[in-house]
């Protein structure tokens, strides 16, 4: 029997289509037996047959090599497929059967080919049985090509041919000379409308580049004929000539990358890879996907891919690009790492790198394999740039992966996925023009409220802080300039010493760290990272309170409107206004905060539910960990109240139980998350907490200056959530708010919740009037100064806002359900007051303006001009600011250097227990106080070389001033005056004698590196710094002694010879070091409470299937806990499991599908069902043979056609009769499971719910053909108007699919 004999349908008088080309079909197998008899029925089933098939297994130990062997045993020799080891590759197993087989001679062809193809009967030319060949738009005129071409044909076990699949591909070969590869367009297996490939590329980091969105639909929109770098081997048409002059498939790559490395040759060859797409493959993509072992190479997919990726791209690429695409290979594997590593997948991390390091300590191969590709290289290639991804295409999808997993940017609220709904054509010839519906972006912008509510507060955040835009910096209030940018931030928080004041080495507070990196990400602007955080604050506390009160509230205006109200409440309005970045920051965290810390005590969760083990998981406990540092980090109000509501949330759990138990097993659960929440922001943010911890008081004190901007709260302010001060609302604006929480308590069916959300508002009443009521001394020493109530009203604010919405969601639909009476004008009038609250707020907020003691200022200077440039000279002198009010009762001062102070200087420029702190207080003292002493001495040992003093207690300090000695008035004016000191140096550094005047000393702002000249015995360095140890000076490279002088100044002893001076002050190790382990704490945490990698195996499957998954694990997750009460009622109702028994369920095994294996994802188990169920199932005269071997299969996912039945068996269905063998006994033993029937009720079900029948044939995709099937209907292109039926007439047209 000769390789054609068989081929009934090849006569000398009718060729097969495209009858010069000679097709030689190439199916490797490995494992595949749960695809292979849809791949082998897609192969027999071409309308265009092949001439040859070659079949190889790789040491299958599943049924694939008897199913070779069975269905292909006309086409096969008598030993069967060959049969490899499981080591060999898909590569090294078409190169052994390619290469030991003949090439196809046109000799023995059954068929002529007849140069001129005429045809007499039709007096026209014969196509050769092709239906496309009358109007082949890609056909050439002249006489037909008859010299032969045999081309390869590769299939995998795992992927299955529409029936003109074949002829598709040769259509585009034959109009096509100098293509020398074609693939197909591959479809998902499970997902019969997604794309998976048209064509890929590979982008310089190494990235398989196909160009779809993640789940796009076959639409029609990448249906064209084009050149591109490489196409899949599934399915990939090679003509064998080139195959053979290039070697085949390397082998260096066994499994993957293949096909982009070869038809990269083949591209450099001067050959072409076009995409034929109207040829189409389903493909399961088995190995990649991870849905079988792989032995070819190492376990681990994505390593195989990644050594791949490596290995063509050094391989390939042209010389010059070489050191480029390496160092790009290099640079993107570790940002890759760090990726994997956030998303907490350290094993695709190590693969990463595993992949990379594989291909480079190989260098010598990857040599050889260069000189092997430039021997092949034609003199112009035909891999241009062209066929490679856009610049910065790969940049923008691996950000938008970023945002995915970030779980932004989802589907909106109304449930519909990104493809749920597919392009269709009309559905009559009457139906030619578009309706377009009215209002259509209205009413889709009111199904996603989120992007609305945000673009509307932010037009009135714009329009308030209209003052804030322009040059110079941003100041004013409690919010200092950020003049030395995102560096000097960092240097403040790093750093051990501050060159402020006399010089501190107390921590500087931790929010500067933040807004560092914050200033970095936006290209060192430390300015406009306040100004976007002042302006952005209302619009994304909005946004966050929208998003988590997501699941709590089902009605959208309701959370709009209490989102809405809850952004402009009194405390976030007058933050802005008097600068005060920390409650403006925790008005944006407080909603998430609040959120994660209720999931993580496991509120919501039933007792039943939890008693199943169903209980928060880690995550949000990190999360909580993470947003209460941030907020701790600007507030440390907000640590201070996460502790009695993480002791009170466990006191309850203990005492009434809950998702973690009750008693000790919820004090073991639950306690262990409390104490981690409450103290890993003590740890990470230490010292600067401990600090604050030693001094409670501090508390209650923010990022910023302290101190009131503006009125005083009022107790009325306070319980409508006002903390008074500059750039609050008028108090009656709040009062909507109030009455809405005050109308909640007629709902009785939410009374409950309701009462819980009031005394939460009670609390943060009464904690409010506290924190008004209390005085504060700053970090920096001075008198003490009120506390702003601020972040205590936001807290209050909130409550009432949760109490309201609660009572309003779904309020609307019971009072319009009850007779007219005295509710509905009661409802009407809270609905207006709760209306006015936000709206009111906004329209106020944004004529009024949001500046106020914020302001923008042409210049960071605080103090004149002159006193500027003379402070930066080698004197380094200060000035000393003085404020307060108008008799002078309670004084503030601060010692400013340079052109003043800077953000975050304000907040720790005395070290804890330094004595200087009291001596300039007695200084400053005596100053005001108009003691007679020498007062000028006493400020020139600050370094003070001015004394300014603003209003409004000039009238008071300047009769004092003026008559103090060593004082010079030099000017009043714009609210300031100004004295200088005279008689004495005042500079940073002198040198002192007995029985001499003080020598100033040459200056830096921190070191000192000048010369001095011999002088007496005794001489003594001053510096005006707080003495400390890391101080150190030499002279000509000895060292000098330290010594404290006055009690509290850096001194050291000076020989009476002069030479080359240097004083330093050496930084911290354990300092440095602790702010690294600080960094790599938060870093941490940051990872642990972000979501994971999405695994992305799983995304060929219909998105009908996953939700159908989720929501039968949801219920799950849900059904009551056996014995429990709610069991026992449902039982009762009929609704227990007991009512359920009879049903199947969505997810049980249909006619013909072999049991899921226990480990099996649910998912794939539903989408195994609908694909197999979708085709047509073996017949019985197949499946003899099996039975009398008694072969059994040994993959469980397996479709076994031996156990198959037909329709004509009792009760229509296909039950499992057999048992099925373990993989350890393939062919025989008797260790196996009894299969249950397929109950059809429960896939019918699901069938109907989510819309996807897998019975139903999908519109330009056929039904397989098997052995022993008559054949059917040749295959009708509806695109197509030059297809006939058998009878030659043409088929009646319809409006096409476009695929």
């Amino acid at each position: 029997m000769t390789v054609y004999s068989h081929q009934s349908g090849f006569s000398a008088a009718r060729p097969p289509a495209y009858p010069r080309h000679l097709v030689t079909a190439v199916i490797v197998s490995h494992d595949g037996a749960r695809w292979l008899p849809q791949a082998l029925a897609g192969l027999l089933g071409q309308d265009r047959q092949v001439q040859r098939i070659l079949a190889v297994d790789t040491g299958s130990t599943d049924a694939s090599p008897q199913l070779l062997a069975d269905t292909l045993g006309d086409w096969l020799p008598e030993s069967g497929p060959l049969i490899l080891g499981r080591r060999a590759g898909f590569g090294t197993a078409v190169a052994d059967a390619v290469f030991n087989s003949p090439p196809l001679r046109p000799e023995d062809l059954p068929y002529s080919l007849d140069p001129s193809g005429y045809d007499p009967v039709t007096g026209g030319w014969d196509d050769f049985g092709d239906p496309l060949g009358a109007e082949d738009e890609l056909g050439r005129g002249g006489p037909r090509e008859t010299q032969p071409v045999e081309w390869l044909w590769l299939l995998h076990d795992d992927c299955e041919p529409q029936t003109d699949a074949l002829r598709r591909l040769l259509q585009v070969a034959d109009s096509t000379p100098t293509a020398a590869v074609v693939g197909p367009k591959l479809r998902s297996w499970y997902d019969r409308r997604q794309l998976l490939e048209v064509g890929v590329s590979i982008a310089r980091s190494g990235r398989r580049w196909t160009g779809l969105d993640r789940r796009e639909q076959d639409q029609g929109q990448h249906d064209q004929v084009r050149p591109v770098l490489a196409v899949s081997t599934a399915g990939m048409l090679v003509r064998r000539d080139v195959f053979e002059d290039l070697g085949g498939f390397d082998k260096a790559l066994p499994l993957m990358r293949d096909d982009t490395d070869f038809c990269w040759r083949v591209n450099a060859a001067g050959h072409r890879v076009v995409i034929a797409p109207d040829a189409v493959l389903r493909h399961a993509e088995a190995a990649s996907r991870e849905r079988r072992a792989i032995d070819c190479a190492s376990a681990h997919p994505h390593r195989v891919d990644k050594a791949g990726a490596v290995y063509t791209l050094l391989a390939n690429s042209k010389g010059l690009l070489l050191p480029y695409v390496l160092l790009r290979l290099v640079l993107g594997t570790l940002l890759r790492v760090f990726a994997n590593l956030v998303g907490k997948d350290p094993k695709q991390a190590f693969d990463e790198i595993a992949g990379l390091g594989h291909e480079l300590i190989r260098l010598p191969r990857l040599l050889l394999a260069r000189k092997r590709r430039a021997r092949t290289r034609a003199a112009e290639p035909g891999d241009d740039r062209t066929l490679f991804p856009a610049p910065g295409a790969t940049a923008r999808l691996a950000v938008e992966g970023a945002i995915s997993s970030l779980g932004i940017g989802g589907a909106d609220d109304s449930g519909a996925g990104r493809h749920g709904s597919v392009e269709a054509g009309p559905g009559d010839e009457d139906s030619e023009d578009l309706v377009v519906e009215q209002f259509a972006l209205i009413k889709k912008l009111a199904r996603r409220p989120a992007p609305v509510l945000f673009a509307g507060l932010l037009l009135f955040a714009l329009a308030a802080c209209r003052p804030l835009f322009g040059g110079g910096h941003l100041l004013g209030g409690a919010l200092l300039p950020a003049a030395d940018g995102a560096s000097g931030l960092w240097d403040m928080y790093a750093g051990s010493w501050h060159p402020v004041g006399t010089g501190s080495t107390a921590t500087a507070p931790p929010y500067l760290g933040v807004l560092s990196v914050l200033s970095w990400l936006l290209f060192d602007h430390a300015d406009l990272a306040l100004t976007l955080l002042v302006v952005l604050a209302v619009p994304l506390a909005a946004v966050s309170a929208y998003l988590v009160s997501r699941p709590l509230l089902d009605s959208k205006l309701v959370r709009a409107w209490a989102s809405a109200t809850y952004a402009l409440l009194p405390a976030a309005t007058g933050a802005l206004a008097q600068g005060r970045i920390g409650t403006a920051v925790l008005a944006v965290l407080l909603p998430p905060l609040a959120r994660a810390a209720a999931i993580t005590v496991g509120l919501g969760i039933r007792a039943e539910t939890a008693a199943k083990g169903a209980r928060p998981g880690w995550r949000s406990a990190w999360m909580t960990v993470l947003l209460l540092t941030l907020a701790t980090a600007f507030v440390p109000l907000a640590w201070a109240l996460a502790v009695p509501l993480g002791l009170a949330a466990l006191a309850t759990a203990v005492a009434r139980g809950g998702a973690f138990g009750s008693g000790l097993d919820a004090l073991r659960l639950l306690g262990l998350r409390v104490v981690v929440i409450l103290g890993m922001p003590v740890l990470v943010l230490a010292p600067w907490s401990l600090h604050v911890l030693a001094h409670p008081s501090r508390l209650l004190l923010e990022a910023g200056l302290p101190g009131p901007s503006g009125h005083s709260a009022t107790p009325l302010g306070l319980v409508l959530a006002n903390p008074g001060g500059s750039g609050v609302p008028p108090v009656w604006l709040s009062a909507g708010v109030v009455i809405a929480a005050l109308a909640a308590l007629l709902r009785a069916d939410r009374r409950r919740a309701v009462l819980a959300a009031w005394g939460a508002a009670a609390a943060g009443m009464v904690f409010a009037v506290a924190v008004a009521g209390s005085a504060v001394t700053p970090a920096s020493g001075g008198a003490a100064v009120p506390a702003w109530a601020g972040p205590a009203t936001l807290l209050t604010g909130l409550a009432l806002l949760a109490a309201a919405a609660i009572g309003a969601d779904g309020a609307n639909a019971r009072v319009a359900g009850i007779a007219f009476g005295w509710r509905q004008p009661v409802a009407a009038l809270v609905v207006a007051a709760a209306a006015l609250a936000p709206l009111g707020t906004g329209l106020w907020w944004a004529v009024t303006g949001a500046d106020g003691p914020l302001r923008r200022a042409a210049s960071a200077v605080q103090v004149p001009a002159f006193i500027a440039e003379e402070a930066g000279t080698t004197d380094r002198s200060r000035t000393l600011v003085l404020t307060g009010d108008a008799d002078a009762a309670a004084v503030r001062f601060a010692l400013v250097r340079g052109a003043g102070l800077s953000l975050g200087q304000a907040e720790g420029t005395v070290a804890a227990g330094s004595p200087d702190g009291n001596g300039l207080n007695t200084v400053v003292g005596n100053l005001l106080a108009g003691s007679g002493a020498d007062q000028a001495s006493a400020l020139a040992g600050y370094g003070i070389a001015y004394v300014l003093v603003e209003d409004p207690m000039i009238a008071k300090a300047r009769e004092v001033l003026d008559a103090t000695p060593g004082l010079t008035k030099v000017s009043q004016d714009a609210g300031t005056a100004l004295w200088q000191v005279g008689g004495v140096p005042a500079t940073r550094a002198v040198i002192t004698a007995p029985g001499t005047a003080p020598t100033a000393v040459p200056s830096g702002e921190r070191d000192i590196a000048t010369t001095v000249p011999a002088g007496p015995e005794g001489r003594v360095l001053r510096l005006a710094e707080h003495a400390d140890p890391g101080w150190t000076a030499t002279l000509d490279g000895t060292s000098l002694e330290p010594v404290t002088v006055d009690g509290w100044a850096q001194g050291f002893k000076l020989p009476a010879g002069g030479g080359k001076l240097a004083v330093t002050r050496e930084g911290s190790l354990a300092h440095t070091g602790w702010i690294w382990a600080q960094l790599l704490i938060g870093l941490t945490v940051l990872v642990l409470a972000l979501p994971g990698r999405r695994n992305h195996n799983d995304d060929d499957l219909p998105e009908e299937v996953v939700a159908a998954a989720a929501l039968a694990a949801a219920a799950q997750a849900q059904a009551p806990a056996p014995g429990s009460r709610r069991a026992r009622r449902m039982a009762e109702r009929g609704e227990g499991d007991g009512a359920a028994g009879d049903d199947a369920g969505v997810y049980e095994g249909g006619a013909g599908i072999p049991a899921q294996p226990a480990g099996a994802p649910e998912p794939l188990r539903a989408a195994e069902a609908a694909v197999q169920q979708g085709g047509q199932p073996y017949t019985d005269a197949y499946a003899d043979p099996y039975q009398e071997q008694a072969y059994q299969q040994a993959d469980p996912y397996s479709w076994d056609p031996s156990q198959s039945g037909g329709p004509g068996r009792p009760g229509g269905g296909y039950p499992y009769a057999d048992q099925q063998q373990p993989a350890a006994a393939p062919y025989g033993g008797q260790d196996g499971y009894q299969q249950q029937p397929y109950q059809q009720g429960g896939y019918d079900q699901y069938q109907q719910q989510y819309g996807y029948d897998p019975y139903q044939q999908q519109p330009g995709e056929q039904q397989p053909w098997v052995p022993g099937q008559p054949q059917g209907d040749p295959y009708y292109d509806p695109n197509d108007p030059g297809d006939r039926d058998q009878q030659g007439r043409p088929y009646p047209h319809h409006n096409g699919s476009g695929s």
